[in-house]
Parts: C-alpha cells; structure tokens; sequence
C-alpha cells in the first residue's frame, strides 16, 4: 500500500510502502555504502560464503552455511528462536503493558488488602478469593451459610405443603 512517508535520513516527503524509510536518493546511496563495506569485508576474509562449513555458536557442531546471518546449527535453530522470541515478547509486553492487556493490568492493580466479611479488620489476600481474615472467622462464615441454606430449605418444604 502506498503512502506518503518521511525519510528517516533527509526528511524530504516520498511515496513508498509500509516499510519504506528512505526516500529513492538516500536508498541508493546506503546501498552504495553497504556494498562498499560488503566489498571490504570480503578482501578481508571476514565473509562466509554459502555452502562453506562454520561451527555453531550453541553447541560447537560444524554445520554447513545456508545464509548470510546463520549462526546455528539446524538442530540449535528452533531453539534458539525460541528463547529469543519469548524474550523479545517479554520485553515488548513490559514496554507496552498499558496498552497490550489493559484489563489483567487492572485487576493487578486491586488493593492486596480485603475486609473480613465476619469481623470487619483488614487482612492481606495475597491474590486468593478468601473472604475471612483467619481460620476462626472462616468457620463462623461457614455455619452462618450452613445455617442460612438449612433455613431456606425448610422454608421451601413448608411452602411445599
């Protein structure tokens, strides 16, 4: 899809597509540049051709080149890929947590202290759904609920009747 775009280098307005960053002028003189450093690296043996072997930077097993940037055996690839997507994923959800799950971002936001529903102090949920702040207003919780059900079904059998 083409767009008016701003080059990133210059600043002059061009027509491109969505990954366009460089107007037609400075595209072609990065890559004159890159060509140029491409050139030296190659006089200087810092080039690996595709097709020579190299050795993986995981495990230390030779592999035979297939790309310019390959850096891993084909067994060590996924796993790499892996482990770098989830750490890049990590990184973007923490820069753009606000807008990625503003939802979860608010329920961990709740105040970690609860009122007890028996006796009324405060106590520190630590993320559970207690309701009651110790084992004794608990089980004063449950007999009121026990006995609450127990009342409302023998209302309902005398209703019945």
């Amino acid at each position: 899809m083409l767009q008016h775009r701003t080059c990133t280098q210059c600043g002059r307005s061009f027509t491109g597509g969505p990954r366009a960053y460089f107007c037609p002028s400075c595209r072609a003189e990065r890559t004159k540049q890159t060509n140029a450093a491409y050139r030296a690296r190659k006089r200087a043996g810092d080039v690996r051709a595709i097709g020579s072997t190299d050795k993986c930077e995981r495990c230390g097993k030779e592999y035979t080149v297939e790309g310019g940037l390959q850096r891993f055996c084909p067994d060590c690839q996924p796993i790499h890929a892996a482990e770098y997507d989830r750490e890049t994923a990590i990184d973007f959800y923490r820069a753009h947590k606000e807008r990625v799950n503003p939802i979860r971002n608010e329920r961990r936001r709740i105040d970690p202290f609860k009122k007890c529903v028996m006796c009324g102090s405060t106590y520190e949920h630590k993320g559970t759904k207690r309701m009651t702040c110790s084992p004794k207003c608990e089980r004063e919780y449950y007999n009121r609920q026990h006995r609450e059900r127990s009342k409302r079904q023998k209302e309902d059998t005398n209703n019945e009747q």
